[in-house]
């Protein structure tokens, strides 16, 4: 359990800008108030714009106590001050949450301060990125979506229309898919890994500015079904007009597989966390799995084959070579995989009314 203690953020000029969607006075209030601070103190000469408590609202989130004072005032004894030309995190917050009387300098890792407003925000988009991030996201996905994201936040445009533009595009891709043709395969094959390029830019914008709410991550998991569920209907239909009929079987059951389980899912999701976030998969699986160290670390290998940012690049990649083709039976095996695992680790997830099971970012809405 955190140690209550006590944190004095600076209304420094730079920390009152808004980099990355919201100020670094309301970043410090946010990650004050999760690492467990019970005084939050805004050393101030002046008003300071108020803007974390819309994050707390979206997250439903009890809204902290915040103080005043003025930069003559004396602190509390045991008060950590917050460095005033910083970005602050988590790990900062953390640091002096157990040391209070620790003095973070410029230069420390655990502060984000760049040359440029755009490089600190191309550093708060660095951090949020997971440790399951495969190498796919990491390398090719991620460097591509962080600069939309950065863009998307300069000109004050936050997740959810992003998640909306990701759903039409994913429209645009069923249909050009369902044309057939090796072109029209190619070009939704391309399309494919554009969805999952643009689909990453609303996480990225939600956690960086803390805009992360309860709606949000559910119409972002119900905007990865539809691109899934787009994605798998226009290939087949692209393929039966492309190769002919004898992959209507195929088609078929790849749908049927699929909705199948994405209702199973979505039915343990409500049913354990109450979130929408089928990550909880991986978390079961790892946990399935405790005690048997080298099965765990084979599985967890072979599940990120599995996670979207892969299979997504692996079709593209085939439907631009011309082997659209293969993907059917490629589908049908990895979808029959997936809902073994499903069924495996259904009793954890619907279980999992505390909600352990999600990333730790999603414990937090």
């Amino acid at each position: 359990m955190n140690t209550p203690f006590s944190v004095a953020i600076p209304a420094s000029s730079y920390l009152r800008r808004r980099i990355g969607g919201i100020s670094g006075v309301a970043r410090g209030v946010i990650l004050a108030d999760l690492v467990g601070a019970h005084s939050i103190v805004v050393v101030s000469d002046s008003p300071v714009a108020e803007d974390w408590h819309r994050s707390f609202a979206m997250r439903v989130r009890p809204l902290p106590t915040v103080t005043y004072a003025s930069p003559s005032d004396v602190l509390p004894p045991g008060t950590a001050m917050l460095p005033a030309e910083a970005q602050p995190t988590r790990a900062a917050l953390e640091a002096l949450r157990d040391n209070s009387g620790l003095v973070l300098v410029s230069g420390d890792p655990r502060l984000i301060r760049e040359r440029t407003d755009h490089g600190t925000v191309m550093a708060l988009l660095r951090a949020t990125l997971k440790p399951t991030e495969g190498p796919v996201g990491r390398w090719i996905n991620r460097p591509i979506s962080f600069r939309m994201s950065a863009l998307a936040m300069k000109l004050g445009i936050g997740p959810d229309p992003i998640t909306w533009f990701t759903l039409a595009l994913a429209m645009v891709m069923a249909v050009i898919l369902g044309q057939g043709g090796a072109e029209w395969l190619a070009l939704g094959g391309l399309l494919f890994q554009a969805v999952s390029v643009t689909d990453c830019v609303d996480g990225d914008i939600a956690r960086v500015s803390w805009a992360m709410s309860r709606r949000g991550a559910l119409l972002d998991t119900a905007c990865d079904m539809v691109a899934n569920l787009g994605f798998v209907i226009g290939l087949m239909t692209g393929v039966i007009r492309t190769y002919g009929i004898d992959y209507a079987w195929i088609a078929l059951a790849s749908v049927v597989l699929l909705v199948s389980g994405i209702i199973a899912m979505s039915i343990l999701v409500r049913m354990g966390p109450k979130r929408g976030s089928f990550d909880v998969l991986r978390a079961a699986l790892e946990q399935r799995l405790e005690g048997r160290p080298l099965l765990q670390s084979v599985t967890l290998t072979l599940e990120r084959l599995f996670k979207r940012d892969v299979y997504v690049l692996i079709a593209c990649v085939f439907c631009l070579l011309g082997l659209a083709w293969v993907l059917p039976a490629m589908l049908l095996g990895g979808l029959c995989i997936w809902l073994g695992a499903v069924a495996w680790c259904a009793p954890l997830i619907a279980a999992d009314s505390d909600g352990l099971l999600l990333p730790p970012h999603m414990r937090q809405l």
